[in-house]
């Protein structure tokens, strides 16, 4: 089936090495951290998301949107060689599906909102190679990338992510957000502690 319009690439392969266990399993309530970030995906404009998974992790958090036509989940076999595995894995599908660009979400970062995914699609008008946001003049993601930077994408190595693209010359456009939280991440137990007293989740 050909999309000619965005699609999402939600990356939830990481190793999890500070955390010590898979991030995405981790309990929030009667959800799972993976998940939170995921629902914001599906109910956004995106026409479809791809769930970048590792192999052999418990896809529990997943459980869900089992039912879900708009979510589709391509196993990384290559994820131990860093997030770019994950990006080309993703990019890679979304470009046969003859997609106009991609979202790029990570699945730790669940203060991402539905409406943030849309802002960055309403922005997108097929002129632009991205769309971020930006905090503090640093660019954060989520980010868009249109198809004409599919072609890079499958050329980054090890931990490159989609930042490293945008630092090499891309013309697009940076959406300022002054609330950091937006872009909180978890990567520690500290963090899972934080995200337990403060997130809205429970």
């Amino acid at each position: 089936m050909d999309y000619s319009g965005l699609v999402g690439i939600y990356l939830a392969a990481g190793k999890s090495s500070r955390m010590g266990s898979p991030k995405v399993n981790l309990p929030l309530g009667n959800r799972r951290l993976g998940s939170i970030a995921l629902r914001a995906a599906l109910k956004s404009k995106l026409d479809v998301t791809i769930a970048i998974t590792r192999k052999g992790e418990s896809l529990q958090w997943l459980t869900p949107f089992s039912k879900s036509e708009d979510l589709r989940i391509v196993e990384c076999v290559e994820a131990d060689r860093g997030q770019s595995a994950s990006l080309r894995a993703g990019a890679k599908v979304a470009a046969e599906m003859g997609a106009a660009g991609v979202v790029v979400l990570l699945a730790d970062q669940p203060f991402v909102t539905t409406k943030m995914i849309n802002r960055l699609i309403d922005e997108f008008h097929g002129s632009e190679e991205f769309i971020s946001f930006s905090h503090n003049g640093v660019m954060k993601p989520p980010v868009l990338l249109a198809s004409s930077l599919f072609p890079r994408i499958m050329k980054l190595e090890g931990d490159q992510g989609a930042r490293s693209l945008l630092r090499s010359g891309c013309l697009g456009k940076q959406i300022k957000l002054n609330k950091d939280v937006y872009f909180f991440d978890v990567d520690t137990k500290e963090d899972y502690q934080f995200l337990l007293k403060n997130g809205p989740f429970l």
